[in-house]
């Protein structure tokens, strides 16, 4: 395989990269069809390209039908165009009709007029058809402003480092083994096979799901032992890895014995591990015979279920799912939530699995004699596994107690007294009990220790999320970590059971080989999976201020020893958030730049009428851009007013761009992206955290400028809420216009 390396100069300098408006033949076609044609008057648009391009647009019927493409790649080859735009559908559709290779140009520049326009304006009417010009208008300054990227290869290394000798380790290795990859395999312990090599039993994973299943564990160590393709290092400890996807160079620290070697992606594996914050109040460590389920799984593997504080045989087990933190001051049982009840802040991770371990506990209680009281305040079982909920129910000695553990004392009698509140009897109840078994949480292995050392600027740990678990879009792109070529698998990356991790083992393995092959072909891996841009600096005026560097989510970019931006290429996303960064505009792509970003802009044609508002709505193509859309397929209208225009992320806008709408005129801006916070959905993680901070950037510009700073207007909205699209575009214009024209406009 082979990976793009940044075009440099003969002094090893990366090229500026300023893109110009190109000097290559471009031609415009106007599609006709999906009610564009009854829209607005095609004929009007495609006299534009007489002014924008020096010669006249092509308008045609329904261009991605057979007979239509046929004639638009017929006239492609008799004009012998470099490059099309084409007005018609939104560019998230017939990606592969319209592609630069499927038409045979260089670049293809999409303009959406059914979706923004025709499915969402008044067909006919004066200021649909303005729309619709304005559109093509820009759609194209924005291809004029944009260059073909290119790439030089180079070899990169296909390995896989997989890390982590559990179950969720094990499937990944012998996965990406047998589709035809080497694999080094890196346990810190002696032997293979994690928690669940200590397990006495696992849970039903096969119809009707109603019984417990033996380990089987051995069964995968040994196929993985055996695998030529695999290299085990057992007893290792990773103590650095550098360099970026497909030349990863891994060092490892085996027993005082170093050992290198390369890779090209990384499956993190290395589980899970008990976490006592909670539970230590009950006492856990102060008294014997309060015991952590994990604890209690290994007495009931070595077959001696008895008191660890003298040996006695148990009779009566308190079995609690999820302990709470949430008591109160008073220790009367009120926690954080409004009802008294714990909220998710009490308790780590690890709801389901955590349930249906205290469950398989219950029926290893009974089976050993005892009877066993699981205590809880909410069951969670999802799936099939209701199945072995209502078996465990029904089994004889199990009796299942609804409320809260306010305290665990010593009866006096060898005994020990679990004090309950929120029972459903609507008071405190005491239960005696011979062994208290405590749910401890599961936090990731990474909790304490960065486990892989990467080599990074920003660190050698992988960011996390709230919980501590590796930080990803949990929606869209679960594998992924915000470094790049590194992908979490396993209770690394969520709580889960072992029959899942094995799932989530071979996704992971799959995304790594995926990434592997988009970087051997010098393609970004996702969200922007394919792009083969890259982001360059113009270091005459690059003041080494390091922004670029600190604010890119996946420290694609550390400094050289002169201070300047240095780019790992393979670590980009091709997000731009380095561009939006940038107080001094001198970072830009192939195809995406401050530069192309105003021109698009500067496209609008204000008319003469200085009344009729001019607004646009910087839309980040992940979420907001789909929302305009999906308003439009939807058949939605909203206000034509507004001009969209698409970015990578809303963390790329610049601010320089909004300054320079604004005083080139532009009555309104929308800067529109992805749900931000906790639970943040940008596909790029920070994007829209990053563009709130520099708002302040913003109102200092529109301070500079004198301009209302009520003409800017900050959005955060999922694809899923389409339907607010003409309620926010609506309450904006209407905004705009009691504020009157930009003072800029003429």
């Amino acid at each position: 395989m082979a990976a793009w390396i940044a075009p440099t100069s003969k002094a090893g300098v990366p090229v500026a990269v300023t893109p110009k408006p190109t000097s290559e033949r471009t031609d415009l076609y106007v599609c006709t069809g999906c009610g564009i044609g009854e829209a607005v008057d095609a004929d009007r648009l495609a006299a534009l390209g007489n002014t924008e391009l020096k010669h006249p647009g092509t308008v045609a019927g329904p261009l991605c039908i057979p007979e239509g493409l046929a004639a638009l790649r017929d006239g492609l080859v008799g004009s012998e165009a470099d490059r099309v735009v084409i007005a018609a559908c939104s560019e998230r559709v017939n990606h592969d009709v319209f592609s630069p290779a499927s038409l045979g140009v260089n670049m293809v520049g999409r303009v959406n007029i059914r979706e923004l326009v025709a499915w969402s304006k008044p067909p006919g009417e004066h200021e649909t058809q303005l729309l619709a010009e304005d559109y093509v208008r820009m759609g194209i300054q924005r291809l004029l402003w944009s260059r073909k990227p290119d790439r030089q290869e180079r070899d990169i290394e296909t390995a896989l480092l997989v890390v982590g000798g559990g179950i969720s380790g094990l499937t990944a290795a012998l996965e990406a083994a047998n589709a035809g990859h080497d694999v080094h395999l890196v346990e810190r312990r002696a032997e293979l096979g994690g928690w669940t090599a200590r397990f006495a039993q696992l849970f039903p994973t096969r119809p009707p799901y109603r019984e417990l299943e033996p380990v089987r564990i051995d069964e995968l160590i040994d196929a993985v032992v055996a695998h030529p393709r695999i290299t085990v290092h057992t007893g290792a400890e990773i103590t650095a890895v550098a360099g970026e996807p497909g030349g990863l160079e891994v060092t490892l620290d085996q027993g005082g014995t170093r050992t290198d070697f390369s890779a090209g992606a990384v499956v993190m594996a290395t589980g899970w591990q008990p976490d006592l914050s909670v539970i230590e109040r009950l006492g856990v460590g102060d008294l014997p015979d309060v015991v952590t389920n994990v604890a209690f799984e290994e007495m009931a593997r070595s077959g001696a279920l008895v008191r660890p504080s003298d040996g006695a045989p148990v009779k009566r087990v308190a079995i609690v799912t999820r302990p709470r933190a949430g008591l109160g001051p008073s220790g009367n049982g009120s926690g954080n939530g409004a009802d008294g009840r714990a909220t998710d802040d009490d308790f780590s991770f690890g709801t389901n699995v955590l349930d249906m371990a205290s469950l398989k506990h219950a029926l290893y209680a009974t089976e050993a004699g005892a009877r066993a009281y699981v205590i809880y305040e909410d069951m969670v079982t999802p799936g099939l596994y209701e199945s072995f909920y209502r078996r465990v129910s029904e089994q004889p000695g199990v009796y299942f107690t609804n409320g809260r553990v306010k305290g665990i004392e010593a009866d006096g009698a060898g005994g020990l007294l679990v004090r309950l509140g929120h029972s459903l009897l609507g008071e405190d109840v005491g239960l005696p009990v011979d062994l208290v078994v405590l749910a401890a949480g599961m936090v990731p292995s990474t909790a304490d220790s960065d486990v892989l050392h990467l080599m990074y600027l920003q660190g050698p740990g992988l960011p996390t999320a709230k919980f501590g678990f590796s930080d990803s879009n949990f929606i869209c792109f679960p594998y992924e970590t915000r470094r790049t070529g590194i992908y979490a698998a396993g209770t690394v990356r969520e709580p889960m059971d072992g029959a899942f991790a094995a799932e989530d083992a071979t996704g992971a393995a799959l995304k790594a080989l995926q990434s592997l092959e988009l970087i051997g072909s010098g393609r970004s891996t996702h969200p922007r999976s394919g792009d083969l841009s890259l982001p360059a600096t113009r270091y005459q005026g690059c003041t080494r201020c390091g922004r670029c560097s600190q604010e890119c989510p996946f420290s694609a970019i550390e400094l050289d020893e002169r201070g300047f931006p240095a780019l790992n290429p393979e670590r980009c996303r091709r997000c731009g958030i380095c561009m939006g960064a940038c107080p001094v505009q001198v970072i830009s792509f192939e195809d995406y730049s401050v530069d192309q970003l105003s021109a698009t802009v500067k496209a609008i044609d204000f008319g003469s009428d200085k009344d009729i508002p001019r607004i646009v709505a910087l839309a980040c193509e992940n979420d907001a851009y789909p929302a305009f859309d999906l308003a439009g397929i939807n058949r939605l209208g909203f206000d034509a007013a507004v001009r969209v225009v698409p970015l990578r992320c809303l963390g790329s806008l610049n601010v320089a761009v909004v300054a320079d709408a604004l005083s080139s005129g532009i009555d309104g801006m929308m800067l529109m992206g992805c749900k931000s916070g906790d639970d943040y959905q940008c596909h790029f993680i920070q994007g829209s955290a990053l563009a709130a901070k520099r708002l302040g950037n913003v109102m200092e510009t529109l301070n500079r400028l004198t301009i209302e700073p009520e003409r800017v207007l900050p959005v955060e909205i999922e694809i899923s809420e389409y339907d607010r699209i003409p309620e926010i575009v609506g309450d904006f214009v209407e905004t705009v216009r009691k504020l009157g024209s930009n003072p800029y406009k003429f």
